[in-house]
Parts: C-alpha cells; structure tokens; sequence
C-alpha cells in the first residue's frame, strides 16, 4: 500500500497524449523560456530572469505536487505575475521540466 502513493505521483507527473516523458520536459523548456524566462530562472545554467521570482529548480526542490502545479499554472494570478493563456499541453509539458529539475 505504501508504494501505491510514490506510483500514482508518478503517473500524474506524466504528460497528458502520445508524446514520451523526456519530449514533454523538452517542450516544457521551450515553453519556460519563451514565457518565463522574463521574470525566473528557467534550468541550471541559465542566468536569465530576476529575485523576485522564484527560479524553477527552486520551485522543483520544494517537491511539489503535480496537481497543485497544474492548477496554479492553468489560473489567473495577481498582478505580480502575467496572466498567459496557456493550454492543457502547455501546462502538462511545464509541470513536466519543472520536475525534472527536481531530480
């Protein structure tokens, strides 16, 4: 029982379609420093964003749950961030780079 936990946060941390794990993070990249790149810090070795952001691997060591990244992502936020209209592709191949940083 104690394995089932680890294993279904695994299944939701996977991309939603046809694409395999390393193309969604790939995309996720692509998509982190087309629109995220202004304001955090996107990978490890790129020195592009701000403080006032959080960069992403610090948001991946926090270990957070796919879930709660996908909604965040998919809703409207203050005034301190932009309010981009990102689809449900978008949002699952972001969830999916941000945690790879995480490992």
């Amino acid at each position: 029982m104690k394995f089932l936990l680890p294993l279904l946060l695994a299944l939701a941390a996977l991309p939603a379609g046809a694409q395999t794990q390393s193309e969604a993070v790939a995309q996720g990249r692509a998509t982190a420093e087309a629109w995220c790149a202004n304001c955090h810090v996107v990978g490890s070795g790129t020195r592009t964003g701000n403080d006032a952001a959080p960069s992403f691997v610090s948001i991946a060591r926090r270990q957070p749950e796919p879930t709660a990244l996908r909604t965040w992502l998919g809703q409207r936020h203050k005034e301190t961030m932009p309010n981009y209209e990102l689809s449900r592709a978008e949002i699952d191949n972001l969830v999916a780079y941000i945690l790879s940083l995480g490992r």
